[in-house]
């Protein structure tokens, strides 16, 4: 969390409750309200513009990828538009509810509660299945066009899963002491045994400490000593304890939950989907 700023205290003919005296001291500037929703911007101008920009990035690559025809393409610019319109708004409830309350540490601590999902769906993206856009994807691409574009969309998973890999296993090869051989062999075992995540994000390096704790002892202890294996536990544990956090991420689908592929991965997280190559 941002740190905050705190505001002199003010003098008083009666000095005030123990609390109130908490909020005269208390204060969060709005920029931090921006910074916390929009993670990468320095204000919700700046926010909004990216996410339209990266929507029409999408957007572009779907039209020549499924060659949309026209009535295709202004259904999902339209509902697109409608989804963002929809987080925007929302946005500036909540903005209003705390900036009445930005001066004031126990009511914070409650508007914390709906600032957060509101960073978790900018995070994850705001296409998700109960989109407009996500339904009218549903309704409007056919399955060959669906088909079509999941190619590009898994080789662009799988290329993004290879370079948080890389890097994840960089990371462990300086605390573990891996040989090169070692580190390329267990980077491929990686790759062909496990799935890339269902988005990506700030979280990638615990999806792959997640995704070597699933692979079976028996194929990855003998690729390393005894020691360097010691050394791999808390990294494993790590991994298995994260799990919550990366389906809250939707980095992994929820046990009992369904997320429709053709949805999820048509236009995957913001951030993230305009970063990939």
């Amino acid at each position: 969390m941002a740190s905050f700023a705190f505001a002199a205290d003010e003098d008083d003919d009666d000095p005030p409750a123990a609390a109130a005296q908490v909020n005269n001291r208390f204060f969060i500037p709005e920029e931090h309200f921006d910074q916390w929703i929009f993670q990468g911007s320095n204000n919700a101008a700046a926010g909004k513009a990216r996410i339209e920009s990266s929507v029409k990035i999408k957007l572009a690559e779907l039209r020549r990828v499924c060659n949309l025809t026209e009535a295709q393409s202004k259904k999902l610019s339209l509902a697109a538009r409608g989804d963002m319109q929809q987080f925007f708004e929302e946005v500036e409830v909540v903005r209003k509810k705390f900036l009445k309350v930005r001066n004031d540490q126990n009511a914070f601590n409650q508007i914390w509660q709906e600032i957060n999902p509101l960073q978790q769906k900018q995070q994850r993206g705001l296409f998700g299945d109960s989109s407009f856009f996500a339904k009218t994807v549903r309704n409007t691409l056919t399955r060959e066009q669906q088909e079509k574009y999941q190619v590009v969309l898994d080789d662009r998973r799988r290329f993004r899963y290879q370079a948080a890999a890389e890097v994840a296993l960089h990371n462990l090869s300086n605390t573990l002491g891996l040989r090169h051989e070692q580190h390329e062999t267990i980077f491929k075992l990686l790759i062909e045994e496990t799935q890339p995540p269902l988005t990506f994000g700030q979280y990638d390096q615990y999806y792959v400490y997640y995704s070597l704790a699933k692979l079976p002892d028996t194929k990855l202890k003998p690729l390393m000593d005894e020691r360097q294996w010691k050394l791999l536990q808390p990294h494993l544990q790590q991994g298995r304890a994260m799990v919550a956090n990366l389906m809250q991420q939707g980095m992994i689908e929820p046990p009992k939950g369904r997320i429709l592929k053709s949805v999820r991965t048509i236009l995957p997280d913001v951030e993230n989907h305009s970063a990939a190559p």
